[in-house]
């Protein structure tokens, strides 16, 4: 893999995956279960966009969806046992937007 591929999953992954999330709980003052579905909702389009965007416009390769869910492994921290959803969420959605772009390039 280059450099490059690694550091924007890393970046994109970062940003993404922990800083807009915990940015939306310290600021949202609705009911937790709206604030649960919204979260499951930016978990799911967030893995798709980063792993869409890297393969599609850096390098394509299969590491790209294992490295975003590896960064993604430590929500167990943040969530506990409830991340075990999000990252199964981000597994499905990290390989159909790989095959995605395997399928348009």
């Amino acid at each position: 893999m280059q450099r490059k591929t690694i550091l924007g999953i890393f970046l994109l992954t970062s940003i993404l995956y922990y800083i807009v999330p915990l940015l939306f709980l310290k600021f949202y003052n609705g009911t937790s279960d709206k604030a649960g579905f919204i979260l499951i909702l930016t978990y799911g389009f967030s893995s798709f966009a980063v792993t869409l965007l890297v393969t599609y416009f850096i390098q394509r390769t299969i590491y790209t969806p294992l490295l975003s869910i590896a960064l993604a492994l430590p929500l167990f921290f943040i969530f506990n046992s409830s991340a075990l959803v999000l990252i199964l969420l981000i597994i499905v959605f990290s390989f159909v937007a790989y095959a995605l772009t395997v399928l348009i390039k």
